[in-house]
């Protein structure tokens, strides 16, 4: 047998495997393949068909599931709910136990001392050891300056800081640092109580 009746052989059992799966269909001599699409194809289409009628079952038809606007307004209310039990577990104030004021220099000397100095003396941040102050002096104020900033260029730290470790900085400066009056950048502000 030579080549060219292999290659013709090989031709005619390939044309009668097309000619079995030609179908009726026959447009301007344009013959059609009966050419099914893969099983697993046809497996994820079956699946997104199934999670498709479910899908509307649960959230349209019997009206089980949350709509965009019931589950936007269940997000909010647990938010508040969590923001209010934050708030209300935390008491801010001065706290005076040593442990607390530890932590709270430890993070005065993590985050504050670029600005206020290691002694609270100031640089580019006002003088925390003197007696007159921008922002004011009470706890409240302390507080208030430390989570979100000041026009003077304090950046706001109640991203990076949780109240419980603002508090603790806070009452580091007003226990450790007020009124130790070390050398250091010229007072500025309103004078101290």
């Amino acid at each position: 047998m030579t080549n060219d009746n292999i290659q013709n052989q090989d031709e005619y059992i390939h044309n009668e495997e097309l000619d079995q799966k030609l179908m009726d269909h026959d447009y301007d001599g344009i013959k059609e393949l009966d050419n099914p699409a893969p099983a697993w194809i046809m497996a994820i289409f079956y699946i997104t068909i199934f999670f498709s009628v479910m899908y509307g079952a649960y959230y349209f038809w019997f009206g089980q599931g949350p709509n965009q606007d019931e589950e936007y307004e269940l997000a909010f209310a647990e938010h508040d709910v969590e923001y209010a039990s934050q708030k209300s577990t935390e008491k801010l104030g001065l706290l005076t136990d040593e442990a607390s004021i530890n932590e709270g220099m430890a993070t005065f000397q993590q985050q504050c001392v670029a600005c206020h100095g290691m002694n609270g003396e100031g640089g580019i941040g006002a003088n925390l050891t003197d007696g007159q102050w921008i922002h004011g002096c009470s706890f409240d104020d302390v507080y208030k300056i430390i989570s979100e900033g000041g026009p003077n260029g304090m950046m706001s730290y109640k991203a990076m800081l949780s109240e419980t470790k603002i508090q603790q900085v806070s009452s580091y400066i007003l226990t450790k640092l007020k009124g130790t009056n070390v050398a250091g950048k010229a007072a500025e502000g309103e004078a101290c109580q």
